[in-house]
């Protein structure tokens, strides 16, 4: 017996199988049709639309057969999948690949085999649809074409379920990628932080309105948005802080991008921003692309902390004024 060998696209076709989304699942009246049809129009005692998989071939929709599949190496539908062409058999006792096969030696006692390949909605053959019968046969060209015509309306059902199994699936995603979406927007939201994502090698860039907000403006009066529009706001001392900052984190030396900078409010003033990002994206050399990341007002801890610097430097004055050292207790 000849065992069917592995195709060498085997890995992209168990794959390709896979996501049809067809192996295992409950029988399908849409397939019951093409076999019906194939066992009266041919007048065999078997039909099969069969899977094959990594160890087996499963039989999808199956007439006139219990069993529900057959391991891969005594598999007549392996060879066609593996020579990905029309497979005929007029009698399997008469062909050396198969007349001590334990399909052909027992039951079902095949003798006549006729298998067409049936390909994924990417062109990869998933297993067939095939007629068998105990006694042999020879089948015309005209009944090899009607079964090649009938094995390709059945490609035709394979890529609607195919589609129709990804499009649930899509919506699954787009389900869940809306909640995700909903939590980081809660999350974003409750935290009152800004974001942002600037396109590194245009200069394109896009802020939300809550950065707008930040510094008194509507996002409308800050269009058209770039990188400019947000160097403009910038003090002029933290942009060249920022510049070695971005790159250095453009190296690699650097995971983040962090940047604590002043930027001009619409009324005149400064508003302390702490600037986070991360490049997300490179190009195929190896250039940053992408970069996203986060604004946040923290003007009240910059308020704070000078507050603090203030009264400590004052302390420090009126302990010297009364001849106290504060020293020894800083260092504790």
């Amino acid at each position: 017996m000849q065992a069917p060998a592995t195709p060498d696209n085997e890995i992209e076709r168990l794959q390709s199988l896979i996501a049809s989304g067809l192996l295992n699942e409950q029988p399908d009246a849409g397939f019951d049709r093409f076999t019906r049809l194939a066992q009266a129009l041919f007048g065999c005692k078997i039909s099969l639309l069969s899977l094959v998989d990594e160890k087996r071939q499963w039989f999808k929709s199956r007439q006139g057969l219990a069993a529900t599949e057959t391991p891969r190496d005594v598999s007549f539908c392996a060879h066609a999948v593996f020579n990905d062409k029309l497979l005929y058999i007029p009698d399997a006792t008469a062909d050396q690949r198969f007349a001590d096969n334990p399909l052909v030696t027992g039951e079902p006692a095949i003798r006549l085999y006729a298998g067409v390949p049936l390909h994924s909605v990417d062109g990869l053959p998933l297993g067939t649809l095939c007629i068998i019968d105990d006694i042999p046969r020879e089948l015309n060209t005209l009944q090899l074409t009607l079964l090649q015509d009938l094995a390709a309306l059945a490609e035709a059902e394979i890529a609607r379920n195919t589609l129709a199994s990804q499009a649930t699936q899509l919506e699954r995603d787009k389900a869940l990628l809306e909640q995700h979406r909903q939590r980081l927007a809660a999350f974003i939201d409750s935290s009152r932080l800004a974001t942002w994502e600037w396109n590194v090698q245009t200069g394109d860039a896009i802020f939300n309105e809550r950065w707008a907000e930040m510094l008194g403006y509507d996002l409308y009066d800050l269009l058209p948005l770039s990188v400019d529009t947000w160097l403009k706001l910038v003090h002029p001392t933290d942009k060249a802080h920022s510049e070695r900052l971005l790159q250095r984190h453009f190296a690699g030396e650097l995971p983040f991008y962090e940047l604590e900078c002043r930027m001009q409010h619409k009324n005149g003033h400064w508003v302390w921003v702490l600037t986070q990002g991360k490049v997300i994206s490179r190009t195929d050399q190896g250039q940053p692309r992408l970069m996203t990341g986060t604004h946040q007002d923290i003007s009240e801890r910059k308020a704070n902390e000078a507050a603090i610097t203030e009264a400590y430097s004052l302390l420090q004055r009126v302990c010297r004024n009364a001849g106290l050292d504060i020293s020894s207790s800083d260092k504790r």
